[in-house]
């Protein structure tokens, strides 16, 4: 281990220092009055740039995520609370999910609370940039708690303003930007954390206050999931001081260890209910050096950047030549804060988390360690509180100059849904489709058009404005239904998000689209591009209903079945093994008519309710017929299902997303069935399924109850002296409990980033390309094969299977380009890439001599897809 204590620069803190001469109570009251006018000042500055006429409108905010947000905050208030839950099922979106259970409930509590003194819209506004203004607060407490005395901290506290105004990071967290964007929860969260690292310093130093860090843990696990993570890994500094290692471990196990109490009644069910969740981790992927200059170290930060390497010069020169500097281990704890975040950037794909989340922190201390310089510089007392009034002006002026946008981004996002321009037609719509969960589904079209509702997302907020539900939302994590959500938003939009790589979709298909959309229990399907317009205009399972500016509202002439309808066909057991990767395949090219039920039990075949396929092809599924009706009633809530005249023994769909605590009466059990639905066999005619509790959220209950009661028996003294004995017994007993945990924890964590852990499939592929721009082609399809192997069901596996089509091409191989162009329309018919295959399927036909073969190819080119080049291209070829 590496000794990182005072002595690491020969060098005495700045509290050592200033300690054999305090300071008399007039210089105590002009650093104290200093400290808070530069703290207003900041405040009031950040204020201007968010101009309090519309913070304090009481108008619904918008604006990229934040608009779909607020529903977020009306549910929690309006129905959850009411309830005494924080979180619930939610039937409004992502084809139901439970609300608050896999996103971060205190700035939402707060907005709650806020509301009972402001209206909601503008408790919200306030909450959602509570952590913009926090973050110099956090940083001057951070500076005080580690030690550094005036005017270090209120100088920390002005060069936050560089990171909170950078705009190069428009989404990754922390800055004003990406609030604005809709990341207000990771805004709070990164607060606290500054805030928590500076209380867990003072801790560590005194042995005292671990209680109050694992509340304060405890909001930061409670706000994001990312500025947790972040915390934990850099707590692990105070493992490598030279002294105190035993101390130091039993400290951080019982911090950590309290703030896992305290928040078990939320983190137990988000942790074990991890599987039902849909994984969502990109590679952030820089691509040339201008990039990464603009967006990681955009100029408003570079001449910070610069003091807090001259100060790290500075000191390294100063030890060499035999003199001290004020600059002790608080510094390299704030260098250490960003080379944590570097590391964790670089190790977060791997590890299957959002990699960029993590550079904020990095960009933080980059700034903030640019008050080390003041360890070099010796200031007379007198000179200290006109450098910090200077400092704060020249910072202030500096970011002032080097803004754009960020004003009239605040004035966007807070002016709200009311002032948008197609707000209007928007209201019309909603007006239009007025309704409750019961009705069916809502899908609409994505376009870039929806901005002018407000923001690209206002469709999400169907459930808020008309009470509908609709397919999409803001917690892509959050429903296992979410692939399937997206497939079909590929099908039924010209520019569609794909917003999970880890899944391939589809071209634009309304035949496709229209029966997934059934299957989904869909009603009406709202249009905005004029080419989807035209193409729902022509289409036989579109009827329009209602227009409004640009918007087309269509009705789906399939009509709703209901949330629950009888199976037609007896279900397959398909068993648990991969049962994600073979849905989303039946889901693209199986029989729909007939699902899946994941479930590995036998009882049910035995009896004739299930049959068994082995091994399983989703391509030909056996179809057996089940003689069934209907339920003659069906009622649906937020969080229960009422179904009356069900027939016995006949097996329900529920088209709602799965989730363990979905409990049923009047049936044995809630089966997963594909695509990620819930399926019962009823017992009776009247069945009840309702969302419960199970086993994580009892236990997390108890474990949060066992914290309370814990800490209030610790307050009085005769609790304390009896259950000392057995503390100290516990912690002698902890000690070699918590080494073992720790590196076996380390070890498996090696063992998966090294072995088990995804890789980025866009690597490989963009190499690949790489090589076939070169003509290297051999190379380029060892690339794309390598793809089509590992990554099957990804974003791009269709681009490398067609490349390596292509890469035969290239080279005149006829045969084998044939070959693969035909796997590839085969295995992802649904590509866009499937018109110009077609035809260079044609070319490759007529190449080997097979003309009536090629006309086939042809034909089929301009018969799929006519308008197209490609089917202009194919009709010449014909007429040759």
């Amino acid at each position: 281990m590496f000794h990182v204590g005072r002595s690491m620069f020969d060098v005495h803190s700045y509290r050592e220092n200033t300690s054999r001469t305090p300071p008399g109570l007039s210089r105590r009251l002009v650093a104290a009055g200093t400290d808070a006018c530069v703290l207003i000042v900041i405040s009031g500055f950040l204020l201007c740039y968010l101009e309090p006429q519309f913070l304090f409108s009481k108008t619904t905010p918008t604006g990229g995520d934040m608009g779909s947000h607020y529903f977020t905050a009306e549910y929690l208030r309006n129905h959850l609370l009411p309830q005494w839950k924080i979180s619930g099922w939610c039937q409004g979106n992502l084809a139901g999910f439970p609300m608050l259970q896999y996103y971060f409930p205190l700035p939402f509590l707060l907005m709650s609370a806020l509301s009972l003194a402001v209206p909601l819209e503008i408790a919200f506004k306030l909450v959602a940039v509570l952590g913009t203004f926090l973050l110099p607060l956090c940083t001057y407490g951070f500076l005080r708690l580690l030690g550094r005395g005036f005017p270090i901290p209120a100088l920390g506290a002005a060069f936050t303003l560089p990171f909170l105004f950078m705009e190069g990071n428009s989404m990754w967290g922390g800055n004003i930007a990406s609030t604005l964007a809709g990341e207000i929860t990771y805004s709070l969260g990164f607060a606290l954390t500054i805030l928590w690292l500076g209380m867990l310093h003072r801790t560590m130093e005194r042995g005292r206050g671990a209680l109050a860090c694992s509340v304060v843990l405890g909001c930061v696990a409670m706000s994001h999931g990312y500025t947790l993570l972040f915390a934990g890994f850099a707590s692990l500094f105070f493992l490598f001081t030279r002294m105190g290692f035993r101390k130091n471990l039993l400290l951080l196990a019982r911090v950590h260890g309290g703030a896992v109490l305290l928040t078990g009644f939320w983190l137990v069910p988000l942790l074990a209910f991890l599987p039902f969740t849909t994984r969502f981790s990109i590679l952030w992927i820089f691509f040339d050096f201008n990039q990464v200059m603009r967006e990681v170290l955009p100029l408003v930060v570079r001449p910070y950047l610069g003091l807090a390497l001259a100060g790290v010069i500075g000191a390294v020169a100063l030890r060499f030549s035999g003199r001290r500097a004020v600059v002790g281990r608080e510094f390299v704890y704030i260098w250490w804060i960003g080379l944590c975040a570097v590391g964790l950037y670089f190790a977060g794909y791997r590890a299957g988390v959002v990699d960029i989340r993590f550079l904020p922190f990095a960009q933080w201390a980059g700034c903030i360690a640019a008050v080390s310089i003041f360890g070099i510089i010796r200031l007379p007392d007198a000179a200290r509180p006109f450098l910090a009034v200077l400092l704060l002006a020249g910072t202030m002026l500096w970011v002032d100059s080097r803004e754009t946008s960020l004003r009239s981004w605040a004035r966007h996002d807070f002016r709200g849904f009311e002032k948008a321009r197609l707000y209007n037609d928007f209201s019309s719509v909603n007006r239009f489709l007025k309704g409750g969960p019961g009705d069916p589904r809502v899908a609409y079209e994505h376009s870039m058009r929806h901005q002018g509702a407000g923001t690209v997302r206002a469709f999400e907020n169907l459930p808020l404005f008309s009470g509908r539900s609709t397919l999409e939302g803001v917690y892509i994590q959050a429903s296992l239904s979410v692939p399937f959500l997206f497939y079909m938003q590929s099908e039924y939009s010209r520019t569609p998000s794909t917003p999970i790589p880890d899944y391939n979709y589809s071209r634009f298909d309304l035949d496709r689209a229209a029966r997934h959309m059934e299957m989904f229990n869909v009603g009406h399907f709202i249009a905005v591009e004029p080419e989807t317009v035209s193409a729902a205009d022509a289409h036989p399972s579109f009827h329009p209903v209602h227009e409004s500016g640009p918007y087309r509202v269509y009705e789906l002439a399939s009509g709703s079945a209901g949330y629950v309808e009888p199976v037609r066909y007896m279900p397959v057991a398909a068993g648990r093994d991969k049962w994600r990767r073979t849905a989303y395949e039946w889901f693209r090219v199986g029989d729909l008519d007939v699902p899946l039920v994941f479930d590995s039990r036998r009882d049910r075949v035995e009896a004739g309710v299930f049959s068994a396929m082995e091994p399983l092809d989703v391509r030909n599924i056996p179809k057996r017929a089940i003689q069934t009706h209907g339920p003659s009633r069906q009622t649906v809530t937020d969080d229960e299902i009422l179904i009356e005249g069900a027939a016995v023994g006949k097996p329900l769909m529920v088209k709602i997303s799965y989730h363990p605590n979905w409990k049923v009466e009047g049936a044995d059990r809630v089966y997963p069935a594909s695509p990620a639905f819930m399926l019962l066999v009823p017992d009776g005619p009247t069945v009840r399924l309702y969302y419960g509790r199970s086993w994580p959220d009892h236990l997390g209950a108890l474990l949060t109850v066992m914290f309370v009661l814990g800490t209030a028996a610790f307050g009085f003294a005769p609790a304390r002296r009896l259950v000392e004995p057995y503390y100290l017994l516990m912690e002698r007993v902890a000690f070699p409990a918590v080494v073992a945990s720790m590196l076996s924890l380390f070890g498996v964590c090696a063992w998966y980033l090294a072995v088990k852990a995804p890789e980025f499939p866009v690597i490989p592929f963009n190499r690949g390309i790489a090589h076939f721009t070169a003509g290297e082609f051999p190379e380029a399809r060892k690339l794309f094969g390598y793809v089509r192997e590992r990554h099957p069901q990804t974003l791009i596996v269709d681009e490398a299977v067609y490349h390596l089509a292509m890469s035969h091409f290239r080279e005149k191989n006829w045969r084998e380009a044939l070959r693969e162009i035909e796997r590839l329309l085969d295995e992802y018919p649904e590509t866009r890439r499937a018109a110009e295959a077609l035809f260079h399927a044609g070319l490759c036909a007529s190449e080997l001599g097979r003309e009536q073969v090629a006309h086939h190819w042809f034909k089929r080119t301009i018969d799929k897809f006519p308008g197209s080049v490609w089917a202009g291209l194919a009709a010449e070829r014909l007429r040759r």
